[in-house]
């Protein structure tokens, strides 16, 4: 009796290891489309089999295996952050170039043409005063133009401050779901499947947002921080970022009132900009703090729309200011108004001069040629003068190139968005493959644990049937 109650102890221990491991098959199954879920392997361990000590052997159940490879998780959030970045940046760019018409017939480009066209009619006929007129109502077209355009740049660099705020937001909710998740490890989930899974699937989502470094601990938890140090999570407490502003480096500001650059602040205060190397945070601070400043300005640069409008006023003035009115009559004033003291406002700023009429307009040259002015004013077009260009280009073609730079990083960051979409879809493929459910696997799987679990239970009928026919055998004898 004694061997059969042991035969029949070791067959119900091998009993509760095959359902264990039907169990963790069937949860791998149940969570083969659960974001973040690794595959779990059930450790069946043999029990020490000495019959002569009296260890009759068997099977029982071990701790469960977590497939997941960091390395391959590493993989992903890399490419989620180079993808986050070129994404963040197509869309912003895509808002700068729509704010930079380059048609001949819209925007800047085509009020400086037309502004020089009827320069060029009003030097056939310097005495016409609807020529005249038409070149006053040039003069506020441009106006117009510089200052929506600039204004459409000022209401992107507005949308994308907010993406950024959004954006801190997002990284420090993430930041906040992680430490509460790590609390939940330390309160008895360090083998929780479910939990791990939910940590690995916020740690994607967060590595799209801003470059991470991820250190798992021995309790289950991890310590996620951004690649320079600053961090993120550690245990159960949360370092949320800020959004604040600084005045651009330089050691001589263009500009005492120039727009200051975006920066993101740590925990404790301390500028961690230099820190974010990739992800949509990236991206988007790439775009405020580099694009659009090399339009707009800031206290470094003055920005290419701003020295654009600077540069044809001053020369436009230039020509206007020395021309007469009539013999013995000077201009009084020049054809546009300009802040000198603020060149980062200059395109935003940029206004006609009140003092200037169409009456007033002057037609003679310096050089006393009656038509002198309109033909300095239509050569403007195509300068052949070093005085006349502005950086070696004519104006329409500076803003054709300010706006090309554009154009460029638009193609660079749609290039990228499409090559990270397939690298992260590579990455996912890679770790579904190292540590994913594979339903094939696990069919297969049960169906082994299936059989073993029959073949064991049918060997414990047999004991029980023995066990009753030597009950039965005894019990006679013993009345």
């Amino acid at each position: 009796m004694g061997s059969l109650t042991a035969s029949l102890l070791g067959a119900s221990s091998a009993l509760n290891a095959f359902q264990y491991a039907l169990n963790v098959s069937q949860n791998n199954i149940d969570n083969s489309s659960t974001p973040g879920y690794a595959s779990q392997q059930a450790v069946l361990q043999a029990d020490p089999f000495d019959p002569a000590s009296g260890l009759l052997g068997g099977v029982s159940d071990g701790q469960m295996v977590d497939t997941r490879d960091l390395l391959a998780e590493r993989d992903v959030w890399q490419q989620s952050a180079a993808q986050g970045d070129a994404t963040a940046q197509n869309d912003a760019l895509s808002e700068v170039q729509n704010a930079l018409p380059t048609s001949s017939g819209s925007g800047i480009p085509a009020a400086l043409t037309t502004f020089f066209n009827d320069a060029s009619a009003w030097s056939a006929s310097p005495d016409d005063a609807s020529l005249r007129q038409n070149v006053m109502d040039d003069a506020a077209a441009v106006v117009q133009s510089f200052q929506t355009a600039a204004a459409a740049v000022a209401n992107v660099a507005q949308s994308t401050g907010q993406s950024i705020d959004s954006t801190v937001e997002q990284i420090n909710q993430l930041s906040t779901q992680l430490s509460g998740l790590n609390a939940s490890v330390q309160n008895g989930g360090q083998h929780d499947a479910g939990l791990q899974a939910q940590i690995y699937s916020t740690l994607q989502s967060l590595s799209g947002l801003v470059n991470i470094t991820v250190l798992p601990q021995q309790d289950g938890t991890v310590t996620v921080s951004m690649t320079g140090g600053a961090p993120l999570v550690v245990g159960p407490n949360a370092y949320a970022l800020s959004v604040g502003s600084a005045v651009a480096p330089t050691s001589q500001p263009v500009d005492t009132v120039a727009p200051p650059i975006t920066t993101i602040l740590g925990s404790d205060g301390s500028n961690v900009t230099s820190q974010i190397t990739s992800g949509t945070l990236h991206g988007l601070l790439q775009v405020s703090n580099v694009t659009i400043p090399g339009l707009t300005g800031d206290a470094s640069q003055v920005g290419s729309l701003n020295q654009l409008a600077q540069s044809f006023a001053e020369t436009v003035n230039q020509i206007v200011s020395q021309g007469s009115v009539s013999t013995g009559v000077p201009a009084t004033t020049g054809l546009f108004v300009t802040d000198l003291a603020h060149p980062t406002s200059a395109a935003a700023d940029l206004a006609v001069d009140p003092g200037m009429t169409a009456s007033l307009l002057p037609a003679i040259g310096q050089n006393g040629v009656t038509n002198g002015v309109p033909l300095a004013l239509a050569a403007l077009a195509s300068p052949t003068q070093a005085a006349n260009e502005i950086d070696g280009a004519s104006y329409t073609e500076f803003y054709g190139d300010a706006a090309g730079k554009v154009g460029n990083q638009l193609d660079l960051a749609q290039s990228n968005q499409t090559l990270t979409g397939q690298l992260v879809a590579q990455a996912e493929t890679t770790r579904q493959n190292d540590s994913g459910v594979s339903l094939n696997a696990e069919a297969i799987n049960v169906l082994q644990f299936q059989e073993g679990y029959q073949a064991v239970a049918k060997v414990v009928t047999t004991l029980q049937d023995l066990t009753q026919t030597l009950i039965d055998m005894f019990v006679p004898a013993a009345s």
